[in-house]
């Protein structure tokens, strides 16, 4: 057995270094001696998850105040060879995160549990969403939110649009004369504009009947259509979706390094440690000055002290539940 805040120092370590063997070697430099093996770490690393209040518990303690501007994304992930994904409700303002939860499939269901869990949180001041375009996605935030506008991020319909027709690897002049059309909708600096590039590559479908693929491309933009356009009647909305993007590359990235998860009741510990983790940190390295050296928390306006581990400034903080 170790004191909690040695374990909560090697939990710390390990969310941050994301190498159970160089903390380790840290840990067995400090003592001269093995006492944190990779095995005995990885169990004990997981208990202050167990501890520790969830998400919306922290949200309940600490108050923060929302921008009104929501992303929604799923980020698919496996464990023991089956698939899974991670739904995120972030505050593209801020980068909190506001809610998540782990669901077998996206779907209009699992969406709208998520969206429900907070609803009387975010109704009040909803001012837009922001989301890739997912059918049951949609029809959730439609349904719930019906007066709040939904933008789709362009970048997604474009990613998109270059499976139908490789935008990377051009091979002649008409997938070239394509690609600089489906960027003239997508990017288009009205709304006007974007409607009658789509008209003008409409028009060029039909005097290339022959490229079955220019059909599906064409169905692939007019998909939501009306929803990628949703930034120019509100402008201070973006036609982008970056911000929940590179918070989402980051928990990839972190659940990879762990080599998938060995039992079913650690995915929602780690997940748990990862997205309290996000919330509490300093970001360092943003390029932003009024973001730079502040948590996803205090841009939240939420009053924090000078925190070096978040775990243990929970454990003697957060207020008793008895009382």
């Amino acid at each position: 057995m170790f004191d909690i805040e040695i374990v909560e120092q090697a939990a710390f370590m390990y969310l941050h270094s994301l190498s159970f063997n160089s903390v380790s070697a840290i840990f067995r430099s400090w003592f001269e001696k093995d006492i944190f093996p990779k095995n005995i770490l990885l169990d004990h690393v997981e208990q202050p998850s167990e501890r520790l209040p969830n998400n919306l518990e922290i949200t309940k303690w600490l108050k923060p105040i929302r921008s009104g501007y929501y992303a929604l994304d799923g980020t698919w992930m496996k464990y023991g060879g089956k698939d899974f994904v991670l739904l995120i409700l972030f505050d593209v303002k801020t980068l909190d995160i506001i809610d998540y939860g782990i669901a077998e499939e996206e779907t209009e269901q699992s969406y709208t549990e998520l969206l429900k869990e907070v609803f009387d949180e975010i109704n009040a001041n909803s001012k837009g969403f922001f989301c890739d375009g997912d059918p049951g996605l949609l029809k959730a935030l439609q349904k719930l939110f019906p007066q709040t506008p939904i933008q789709l991020c362009v970048f997604h319909k474009y990613a998109r649009a270059g499976q139908v027709i490789s935008f990377k690897h051009i091979k002649n002049d008409i997938d070239k004369k394509i690609k600089k059309k489906v960027e003239a909708i997508l990017f288009a600096t009205t709304k006007q504009e974007a409607v009658d590039n789509l008209k003008d590559l409409e028009s060029y479908a039909q005097e290339h009947q022959k490229y079955a693929k220019l059909k599906k491309l064409i169905g692939v933009l007019k998909r939501n259509f009306e929803l990628l356009l949703t930034h120019f009647d509100n402008p201070e909305m973006s036609p982008y979706n970056n911000t929940l993007e590179g918070f989402n590359y980051i928990v990839k990235r972190k659940t990879n390094l762990m080599k998938g998860f060995k039992k079913p009741v650690n995915i929602g510990r780690w997940i748990k440690l990862i997205m309290l983790e996000w919330r509490f940190h300093k970001l360092t390295e943003s390029t932003f000055k009024e973001r730079k050296n502040k948590s996803p928390l205090e841009l939240s306006s939420c009053n924090l002290p000078k925190i070096y581990n978040w775990m243990s400034y929970i454990r003697k903080n957060y207020p008793d539940s008895s009382t």
